[in-house]
């Protein structure tokens, strides 16, 4: 798999509202997400699926927005302002090579890798990291991009995340995207 990282004016152009037609973040996300959740997005970028996981975990939810890049956490952390969810959401800067989530270990609901496993060096090192922030039985949800990502990486991230204590649960369908969801164990 290739490590290249997502540069920052890219960041804009996820946001475009004409997104929602193919990969609607309330769609995709509700069948997992209830109020007082807590939700770890894993790349979270400029917050195009944070924002409105902000707004599904309620006033009593959190949503931890991890991302390496903090020009990317700035534009979130203004975009949740302007939506009036800036309480429920923790930006957190990490590095490629670790997420950091020592003080996240074993509180998280739910977690959401959306087009971004195929950016980091370590996929193993990255899953292993998600299932120590996750609570029994949590869940997590990958998509990657079919431009980017063939079906035999995919599988091969798929097998990884099984390796390092996840379980397949559902393989839901997200327009131009392989997805699984998987249950850590």
């Amino acid at each position: 798999m290739a490590q290249r990282v997502c540069p920052v004016w890219i960041g804009y152009l996820l946001l475009v509202p004409l997104r929602k037609l193919s990969q609607n973040p309330d769609k995709i996300l509700a069948p997992h997400v209830r109020p007082g959740m807590t939700v770890l997005d894993v790349g979270s970028a400029m917050g195009y699926f944070s924002i409105p996981l902000a707004r599904m975990v309620g006033m009593k939810g959190k949503v931890i927005c991890i991302d390496m890049q903090p020009k990317m956490l700035t534009v979130l952390q203004k975009r949740a302002v302007k939506a009036g969810v800036a309480d429920r959401i923790a930006a957190h800067l990490c590095t490629q090579n670790s997420l950091a989530l020592e003080k996240f270990a074993g509180t998280v609901d739910f977690a959401l890798a959306f087009a971004m496993v195929h950016e980091v060096p370590d996929a193993g090192k990255l899953f292993q990291e998600i299932a120590a922030a996750l609570k029994p039985h949590a869940r997590l949800l990958i998509a990657e991009p079919r431009g980017h990502v063939s079906d035999k990486d995919f599988g091969a991230t798929v097998s990884t995340a099984q390796q390092t204590g996840f379980q397949v649960v559902d393989e839901p369908k997200i327009s131009r995207s392989h997805a699984v969801l998987l249950e850590k164990q």
